[in-house]
């Protein structure tokens, strides 16, 4: 009667099983972290550490409201791996204005990080998120604040949004009709960053 296993064929056996231990559950979270993007950190907790703090500087952009569809995809804040750009400016009226900016974070297994104006963090309740930029806009020497509008969590795989209305004194809409240009200051941006914690 032949012999159905070899010792050469149990080596091979536990060899596999213990490849397979070793390396599906990485992919296991590879494949969770490319489908939910930053949401995989902020649903694994107990893995990783999460931090959120005001980053220093004014950013500040050129809107154009004479033609609100040439503003889309313009940046705000770009560090090589973090961005903002403006995602769209809506027009309620002649004098009233929403600006929308989108925030891109970057992730990879070690953890990941988002600039936003939100503020994401953790209590026991979850996650929160809070609206913390704040901004104000420049015409030809004057300032007028701008109030924040909407805002979401994150949703996206690795993006929130964030928006300001922009609301003109009355005087200044027939001035807009021929130069349209304005310039729109962003403050208090938030860095929320989640690393791995070690056991």
């Amino acid at each position: 009667m032949k012999r159905i296993l070899t010792l050469n064929t149990v080596y091979i056996i536990v060899a596999i099983i213990a490849l397979g231990a070793l390396f599906i559950p990485r992919a296991v979270e590879i494949y969770n972290l490319r489908i939910q993007g930053i949401n995989y950190f902020t649903n694994n907790i107990e893995n990783y550490h999460n931090n959120a703090h005001p980053i220093e500087g004014e950013y500040t952009i050129e809107i154009d409201l004479n033609n609100l569809e040439n503003n889309k995809g313009k940046v705000l804040f770009d560090d090589g791996e973090n961005q903002i750009y403006l995602s769209k400016v809506i027009a309620h009226n002649t004098k009233e204005y929403e600006l929308f900016f989108r925030s891109s974070g970057s992730s990879s297994l070690g953890g990941a990080t988002i600039i936003s104006g939100v503020e994401h963090k953790h209590n026991n309740d979850g996650l929160i998120s809070k609206f913390q930029a704040k901004a104000k806009a420049t015409y030809r020497g004057d300032t007028y604040k701008l109030s924040p509008s909407e805002y979401s969590g994150l949703n996206y795989s690795d993006v929130d949004e964030f928006g300001f209305y922009l609301e003109l004194p009355e005087e200044l809409v027939p001035d807009f009709e021929e130069e349209g240009m304005i310039d729109v200051a962003v403050t208090n941006l938030y860095i929320n960053l989640w690393a791995k914690k070690s056991f």
